[in-house]
């Protein structure tokens, strides 16, 4: 017998849970270091180990002022040429020599000038004897007009024969003339040629230092158009002056008088103090920058300053001394959460210029411009009675600053309207005494937003271990420290300039978001 075996289809594994299960734990772990990382980076906000940066509020100086470079030169400085050609034959001075006024300085070969002076001396001495020559031909010529006359007197010649004896004697005497304007001329160009003969001779104009020599003993001096110049002479060098150059974006804001102040790079260690004392109207460009040159007066003790000299100065614009001041930095730094603040409000719509719009809301972008006080009503968050007395003043003021714009084309200004901002300025002047401490610390911000602040800033106080908002009136900086006019501020206050726990980032909270995929767990699982 036999037995036949039936076979059927092979059934099918069972697929392991262990693997997807593994898929699973591998996902969840890294979701778990994506949000680590997340909290890590963006999310972790503040801690104790970053503490405030605070300095001490003192009275100090301010000082104000343009910097510019130039070079010194003496007050001045005169250059000494001479007018002929010639051999240098002497040269009685050398650099730095001390020299008066009339003193030599160096000589010409004058042997031609010498020849020419002597040659008008013979021409004169000739011209004098051509004076004889015609007065004797005068005398002659006088006896001759008196014999006729006599003779024609007692009818014994003619009428012809006196009026030649007449013509002879007129013209002796114009000869007599002639000679003697020939002398005359001759003395002049003695005179000229003496001049010459002097000049031969080159002395100083001024008293003064030599700070300069162009000729050697034996050097030809060749003078045509151009004056050939043979030494150059300073004057008075307890006083000297620098040509300092000005961008044209400063020189609105320069005045004679101003003192400046200025080193050169040989007493890198000592201060000169000077003047402005003219102001250039002559531009100069290179390389497409305007500047203008304005001359500055020093004085020089010990007549340490050199002409050529590099002068690096500084232009005085505004000088005080023992005010408040704070640091730059105190004015632009705002705490974290605030800051956290302000950029959640600008992602939320909320961060023009001008604030929110009427009726709130995503704007389009340039709509609502100009509605102040819309803005500040809401900002404020003014009750019933305040909005009776404060709405009437800004509206008064959006007016007037729409009207201002008018009258200006409705152009706007480069850097920001100035009148409008003064107009704006004025009118949160007037309503500040209407408002609560909170609404004047906020309307404080809104001025720095919406007028450009008006010399008004926001500084941090910690006091008690917390950062304390204080507006302030600003007045003169010098790029480090600022004035303070006006505010709840004294000396000795510790102002805030910077560290301090960290917010977290709204924007930094988004992209975590987009991170993790919104929450909503691993993506692809």
């Amino acid at each position: 017998m036999t037995s036949t075996l039936s076979t059927g289809p092979a059934p099918s594994k069972p697929r392991p849970r262990r693997r997807n299960r593994r898929g699973w734990i591998i996902g969840g772990v890294g979701v778990l270091l994506v949000a680590l990382a997340v909290w890590f980076l963006f999310l972790r906000g503040g801690s104790d180990a970053d503490p405030y940066r605070t300095e001490a509020i003192r009275t100090g100086e301010i000082v104000r002022s343009v910097s510019a470079s130039g070079t010194l030169e003496a007050l001045v400085t005169v250059e000494v040429g001479s007018q002929i050609s010639g051999q240098v034959t002497d040269v009685l001075v050398d650099y730095n020599d001390r020299v008066r006024r009339g003193q030599v300085l160096a000589r010409l070969d004058p042997q031609n000038q010498q020849s020419s002076v002597e040659q008008s001396q013979a021409a004169i001495a000739s011209a004098q004897a051509g004076i004889a020559q015609a007065e004797a031909q005068v005398a002659l010529a006088q006896a001759e007009y008196d014999r006729q006359k006599f003779l024609f007197d007692r009818q014994i010649i003619a009428q012809a024969a006196l009026d030649t004896a007449e013509a002879s004697l007129r013209t002796a005497r114009a000869n007599e003339q002639s000679a003697r304007a020939q002398v005359r001329q001759q003395q002049a160009q003695l005179r000229a040629n003496q001049a010459t003969l002097g000049r031969t001779t080159i002395t100083a104009p001024i008293d003064g230092i030599v700070i300069d020599r162009q000729i050697e003993p034996g050097q030809t001096v060749a003078s045509g158009l151009n004056v050939a110049v043979l030494f150059t002479l300073a004057q008075d060098m307890s006083r000297v002056q620098a040509l300092v150059t000005v961008d044209e974006a400063d020189i609105g804001a320069v005045r004679v008088g101003q003192t400046v102040r200025f080193t050169v790079d040989a007493f890198a260690d000592d201060n000169f103090t000077g003047q402005v004392t003219q102001i250039r109207v002559l531009p100069t460009t290179e390389s497409s920058v305007v500047a203008y040159t304005v001359v500055v007066e020093a004085d020089n003790p010990g007549e340490r300053l050199l002409p050529g000299m590099t002068a690096n100065a500084d232009i005085i614009l505004e000088e005080k001394r023992n005010v408040l001041r704070v640091p730059n930095a105190a004015l632009r730094f705002t705490p974290g959460d605030v800051l956290a603040e302000q950029q959640a409000r600008r992602a939320g719509g909320g961060g023009s210029p001008f604030g929110p719009a009427a009726g709130g809301g995503n704007r389009q972008r340039g709509a609502g411009r100009g509605n102040i006080v819309t803005t500040l009503v809401e900002e404020l968050k003014l009750d019933a009675t305040q909005r009776t007395t404060v709405m009437p003043i800004l509206e008064k003021a959006q007016q007037d600053m729409r009207a201002q714009r008018g009258a200006g084309g409705g152009q706007r200004q480069r850097g920001g309207n100035p009148a409008s901002a003064a107009i704006l300025n004025a009118a949160l002047d007037e309503i500040k005494p209407l408002l609560r401490p909170d609404q004047q610390a906020i309307m404080e911000t809104q001025r720095l937003r919406l007028a450009g602040g008006g010399n008004r800033g926001v500084v941090w106080v910690l006091r008690d271990g917390k950062p304390v908002r204080v507006p302030v009136r600003t007045g003169a900086t010098d790029g480090s420290y600022t004035e303070i006019i006006d505010g709840e501020l004294k000396a000795g206050d510790q102002v805030i300039t910077g560290g301090g726990p960290r917010a977290p980032d709204a924007r930094a909270k988004q992209q975590a978001a987009r991170v993790t995929g919104g929450g909503g767990g691993p993506r692809g699982f």
